[in-house]
């Protein structure tokens, strides 16, 4: 590990392209941190499966897999300071993960609200719940710590995950030696934001590719300026933590600026369609930039792909030392050695001489 820069790991899972919510909730951390640390981002389409297991949603990987580096090349993650690699090419995190689950207890990975929310979204009822589902903490953990992340930019919720991945760390050094760095989450400052209701209820929730009230980087202005218009107003006077004042605060960079958004409103002096133009015009301050970056790196041909498999080659040497030193401090390379010790030994003993067998 380089020695100048701590390491960090993140990601996002290829079940369709990112959003607004990722945006702020760990994309323009991690762009910000690419300066500072050494990045692995993870492609994470196992994850994927743990809820989007069938052969056509599997057949739409490779699409949801593009889409997702576009989105994040279009924020600013540079593939020349981050490595950027897909998951499922990267073999020795299976292993790994096998491990540390022997390590996890069932109850520890059940009682996590998160689960029962991706099942939830997922429409699974509890007995359709899945073992790696159930053990996505765990998968997430052998992510985080085959690449050694000292630093883990996430989302509010999925912040016990990295408590998870610390947890199991610990143990691990404790039990068979220091191996693994301890990680850290760091959670943006920024809410998630709530959803749009191109979906019944969509503002009730926060954004999310799952549930369907997201507002996509790749959307068009006008596809951006309809979805903010499908958010109810508020009554004047309760602007606060209102969903388009959400989007307000999320995106309009002047403090002053928001704070007489807020107070023109609550005393009546503006309406509600001038708070959604105002939120227009500052998402797609945000939005045209990355528009633009993103088009330069969509018509480049076959440079979307040639970042991931260079990032996954990366990624690959990473793991595979993680794995010899886990088999080595749980004495497992050791009992693999010494059968084939015992055999090569055995090999040999039996090409001598039949007369050097028969002696005394």
């Amino acid at each position: 590990m380089d020695a100048r820069k701590p390491r960090l790991l993140t990601g996002d899972r290829p079940t369709g392209p990112l959003h607004l919510g990722h945006l702020v909730g760990t994309l323009q951390s991690r762009v910000k941190l690419q300066e500072s640390h050494e990045c692995f981002i993870i492609v994470a389409d196992l994850h994927s499966l743990t809820t989007r297991s069938r052969r056509d949603e599997i057949a739409r990987l490779p699409n949801h897999v593009r889409d997702v580096v576009l989105d994040m090349l279009s924020v600013g993650v540079d593939p020349g300071r981050s490595t950027i690699y897909l998951q499922s090419g990267v073999p020795a995190v299976y292993d790994i993960a096998i491990l540390l689950q022997m390590l996890t207890p069932v109850a520890r990975l059940s009682g996590m609200q998160s689960i029962h929310d991706m099942a939830k979204n997922a429409g699974l009822g509890d007995a359709d719940v899945p073992l790696g589902l159930l053990g996505y903490p765990v998968l997430q953990a052998a992510d985080i710590l085959m690449a050694n992340a000292e630093l883990v930019p996430v989302g509010a919720d999925n912040e016990i995950h990295v408590t998870l991945a610390r947890d199991i760390a610990l143990h691990f050094n404790d039990a068979y030696g220091q191996v693994f760095a301890v990680p850290s989450p760091t959670v943006s400052a920024t809410p998630a934001l709530p959803g749009v209701n191109t979906v019944a209820g969509g503002a009730d929730r926060k954004m999310s590719k799952s549930a369907g009230n997201a507002i996509w980087l790749k959307d068009a202005p006008d596809e951006v300026a309809r979805k903010i218009r499908t958010l109810p107003g508020p009554a004047p006077g309760e602007s606060n933590n209102a969903p388009l004042f959400r989007f307000a605060e999320a995106f309009i960079r002047d403090a002053d600026e928001l704070a007489n958004l807020h107070a023109e409103y609550d005393r009546g002096a503006i309406g509600f369609a001038a708070v959604q133009d105002r939120v227009i015009e500052a998402l797609e301050k945000t939005l045209v930039p990355i528009r633009e970056r993103r088009a330069e790196f969509a018509a480049d041909k076959h440079r979307i792909e040639e970042i991931i498999v260079d990032g996954t080659i990366t990624a690959r040497k990473v793991a595979y030392e993680t794995l010899g030193k886990v088999r080595d401090a749980m004495g497992l390379e050791n009992l693999w050695s010494g059968l084939v010790h015992a055999t090569q030994s055995r090999a040999e003993e039996r090409k001598k001489p039949f007369y050097q067998n028969q002696k005394g």
